[in-house]
């Protein structure tokens, strides 16, 4: 789960957020919050993304899940920060990013270096980059006893 107050300043702090707001399930508000208009959405092996319009037409057609079929299922997204640095408008991350579904089975876990440009408060660029095997790689083994219910409370809380 991503830590905001792992931030140094204010540019870390909004990337940190939109991060927080995919585990969250408040990426839409976000975007329209703390992203530019014509904010580029990149992701390693994907189409571009230009601009919150392109964004929301994209989510209304399923979003990355239609590109990416290993998504299909996804319940539910958690990161972990590895790394966070930052020099003026520029913010750089290594994370590691897990797609789970209800079951608890990690569908996708990326290794990316996340990189962010601030402009005037906003975020207009955020490019992710990894090694897109990950598209294809086999999901975890279901957990016992995972209670979908309650991880998402507990994110939503702040204590998974």
């Amino acid at each position: 789960m991503i830590d905001v107050t792992e931030a140094a300043g204010s540019n870390e702090a909004l990337v940190l957020k939109l991060v927080r707001s995919m585990e969250t399930g408040a990426l839409p508000e976000s975007i329209k919050a703390w992203c530019t208009e014509g904010f580029v959405w990149a992701n390693s092996g994907l189409a571009l993304i230009n601009g919150q319009a392109e964004f929301f037409e994209q989510m209304s057609r399923g979003g990355f899940a239609n590109q990416i079929p290993i998504l299909k299922t996804m319940t539910h997204f958690s990161a972990e920060l590895i790394h966070i640095a930052s020099k003026g408008n520029i913010v750089f991350t290594e994370r590691v990013d897990h797609h789970w579904d209800e079951q608890g089975r990690d569908l996708m876990t990326p290794h990316i270096c996340g990189v962010a440009e601030i402009q005037d408060g906003k975020i207009s660029a955020f490019r992710d980059f990894y090694d897109v095997a990950c598209y294809r790689q086999a999901p975890t083994e279901v957990q016992k006893g995972f209670d979908l219910v309650s991880f998402k409370e507990a994110q939503s809380n702040g204590t998974k």
